[in-house]
Formats: C-alpha cells, structure tokens, sequence
C-alpha cells in the first residue's frame, strides 16, 4: 500500500515568484529547483513532510471558492500576525470554525491567487 502522498501540484503563473512567496513567507524549503524546458521544476516542502508541493506553469489561476491547500498549525492567530506582518493579507479569519468546535482558521491567497486554509486540527 501507499504509505504518504509525494507531491501536489499547485497552479502558478510565475513560477519563481511562488517558489520564493513560499520560501520566505510560508517556511517552506526548496527541495529541486533546475531548469525544465523553458520553465523551471520546482518541488518544495515544509520541513520534516514527506508531502511535497509541485509548481505547474500556467497561464491563469481560475478564482476558487475552495481552498487548494490546507496547512495545519497549532497556532492560527499567532501564524496570521507573523504573516501580515511580512506582508501577505489574510482573506478571511483568524476565527473559530463553525464546522467543528475548538478549530480556529484563516484563509490567504498566495502569490499566484490559490486560496489557502490555515487551521489547526482537533484530532
């Protein structure tokens, strides 16, 4: 059987301003960034996950309703503030989810206009 999902692909119009939106603003690290084509292949990674995120050149983002990936973190509100305070707005939150007692979330677009969902998950 699968034992964890490799990768996910997430759509970008600049490749290189994802990589570095999710590099310096996000946490994540840079696993393979080369050349592909006349593109780049990037994959990253939030340290210790096994999971990894894939950038896709596209010519446009389509606007969502639903997020494209949720991250999990124990702490919403404090992860908000540190956002904002490098510089990327939150959409909507931090606030307590009405689907399920003692969640809080926030949601924020990346560079490339994905919708993201920040929450923290109660087992």
């Amino acid at each position: 059987m699968s034992s964890h999902i490799h990768f996910q692909t997430i759509g970008a119009t600049d490749l290189i301003r994802a990589r570095d939106l999710y590099r310096d603003k996000l946490g994540f690290v840079v696993q393979r960034d080369e050349p592909y084509g006349e593109d780049r292949w990037i994959f990253m990674a939030l340290p210790g996950a096994q999971t990894r995120l894939h950038f896709d050149k596209r010519s446009s983002i389509p606007t969502q309703s639903v997020p494209e990936l949720i991250l999990s973190t124990e702490t919403v509100d404090e992860d908000c503030a540190a956002l904002q305070a490098r510089g990327v707005p939150i959409q909507q939150g931090p606030d307590d989810a009405p689907w399920s007692p003692g969640t809080r979330w926030a949601m924020i677009h990346d560079s490339e206009g994905n919708l993201i969902l920040l929450q923290n998950v109660k087992d």
